[in-house]
């Protein structure tokens, strides 16, 4: 896709649980736990998640303007 940037944040399989980070849940290790990626992270099963992406940064944007 052009114009799209591959990053986590940008995923349809990443929840961010912080400003800075998240999971990834595509791949699970055998403890049951997903791995914990920061938001520009890139991995090679990225999809694209649309209209999630600016939602996502409205929660960032709101979370960093309360921490102020």
């Amino acid at each position: 896709m052009k114009g799209v940037e591959k990053i986590c944040l940008s995923c349809k399989y990443f929840r961010l649980e912080s400003v800075e980070k998240g999971i990834c849940r595509v791949d699970k290790d055998r403890d049951k736990k997903y791995p914990v990626k920061h938001k520009n992270d890139e991995c090679a099963r990225w999809q694209d998640c649309g209209q999630q992406y600016f939602i996502r940064l409205g929660w960032i944007k709101g979370k960093v303007a309360i921490s102020e």
